[in-house]
């Protein structure tokens, strides 16, 4: 055996031994998969072959430990078919060796090294630097022993200058290398996708229109999306157009995600409308569910009200208040009423607190003096005294500023009572809240509690 096959193996069984040194140190964790918006070849390839590499290993015990005693076993073999004088028995036993050892490991080291040289956005796809440090590096040691092993058996340098000389002076080479250029000229001169080409970035896109409920199509649009994302933003846009075709032709595979693609992929595209749709019917049956609850528990007033007011309504934090000053701004009152859990108020600001996930059934009823009390059917019933500065009581979600209540201070400024009744949504149904609102022309501060939070009639 000559001295460079001899370096070649001992390099082999040097690369094996830090693989199985290397797996007696790795220690218990985990890694998550993100969301990445890059084409990854290598991990295509790496995840298509699915778990048959680790299927094969855990069934062959030759291959494990990073292929070291099957790396051992070759090299015998190649020492004893050089003794007995039978060389080419041991090459080809070591290229089967060192082709199966890249087969089963190198996939993973050699799929990440194009994906990094590809696209850096493909390590999400990998599982960050966790997920690399788990799938590629315990792989890394046999593949290197695998191409030691090829080198250590491949055939000597003599050798192949002859076989190449034979084949350059073969007929059948010189007619595959002139078909072969002709082709090559006819399939590559006339491509245009190695130029660096336009790049939209997300400026040139503008803010997505908000009034359309149709989703634009074509190539920009399926552009401006990922720019929009912020994802392969450097990426030429006839790149990441023939990127989001490819992406149209294997859909729908799970890990392509259809948004990105509707502008481009009719089946995509038929898929999101038929969701969209079918999002639109649900909202519609729980917003007619919602109404008819409503609807069907209206108050019935034991007096005869100034006027009445209803709306079903929500909001985006818990609260409906009305502020008539720009002091309100910073009175907080919202810690006020938090204590309380249901309504406080100050000189010009009143504040009732509800269920932020839950519709609201409200009605709001004006009387000219003290309504009776109603507590019967009601969670909680307090009522509290109010100054209205300027004689504008309209109570509204403050984040969206909008109300179909009318103006509940019918006397115009002055001092006023505000009982407010809260009704508990049913939990599990997911129907509406209830709150009734009622505001009288009274003196007095004081906060009355008809009905405690404890007690339900």
């Amino acid at each position: 055996m000559q001295w460079r096959s001899r370096l070649w193996w001992a390099a082999a069984l040097v690369a094996c031994g830090a693989g199985v040194a290397y797996g007696f140190t790795l220690s218990s964790g985990g890694f998550a998969w993100m969301g990445w918006w890059a084409f990854c070849p290598g991990r295509e390839l790496y995840f298509s072959y699915g778990s048959l590499p680790w299927e094969v290993v855990a069934w062959a015990p030759l291959v494990r430990y990073s292929g070291a005693p099957l790396v051992v076993l070759a090299a015998l073999g190649h020492w004893a078919s050089i003794r007995w004088g039978r060389p080419r028995a041991g090459r080809v036993s070591g290229r089967a060796v060192g082709v199966l050892l890249l087969a089963l490991y190198g996939t993973a080291p050699v799929g990440f090294a194009v994906d990094m040289a590809f696209d850096r956005a493909c390590l999400d796809g990998w599982g960050g630097p966790q997920g690399a440090e788990a799938l590629v590096l315990p792989d890394l040691a046999p593949t290197v022993a695998a191409l030691c092993v090829l080198a250590a058996v491949r055939v000597p340098r003599h050798r192949v200058r002859r076989l190449v000389g034979t084949t350059l002076r073969a007929r059948w080479f010189r007619r595959g290398v002139a078909a072969c250029t002709v082709f090559g000229v006819l399939a590559f001169v006339p491509a245009r996708d190695i130029e660096a080409g336009v790049v939209t970035t997300a400026e040139q896109c503008g803010s997505p229109s908000t009034m359309s409920t149709t989703p634009e199509v074509g190539e920009r649009a399926f552009v401006c999306a990922y720019r929009g994302a912020g994802r392969l933003d450097d990426v030429a846009d006839h790149h990441l157009v023939a990127y989001g075709r490819a992406m149209c032709a294997v859909y729908p595979r799970k890990d392509v995600m259809p948004y990105y693609i509707e502008p481009i992929c009719p089946r995509a595209a038929a898929d999101g409308e038929a969701r969209r749709a079918a999002e639109e019917a649900e909202y519609q049956a729980e917003d007619a569910k919602n109404q008819k609850v409503c609807d069907a528990s209206r108050h019935r007033p034991l007096v005869r009200p100034v006027r009445v007011a209803r709306e079903r309504t929500w909001t985006d934090y818990g609260v409906l208040e009305s502020s008539e000053t720009e002091a309100s701004i910073d009175d907080d009152l919202l810690t006020i009423a938090q204590r309380d859990g249901l309504v406080a108020s100050l000189p010009g600001h009143l504040m009732v607190l509800s269920h932020s996930d839950y519709d609201i059934c409200l009605t709001a009823e004006t009387y000219r003096r003290r309504p009776p009390v109603e507590g019967r059917g009601w969670d909680r019933v307090v009522e509290v005294g109010y100054d209205s500065p300027t004689g504008d009581i309209r109570l509204m979600d403050p984040m969206s500023g909008e109300s179909d209540l009318p103006n509940l201070a019918f006397r115009g400024k002055g001092h006023y009572r505000v009982r407010v009744h809260y009704r508990e949504p049913d939990w599990e149904a997911w129907t509406p809240q209830h709150i009734l609102v009622m505001v009288y022309p009274a003196g007095g501060d004081q906060v009355v509690v008809h009905r405690p939070r404890s007690e339900r009639g």
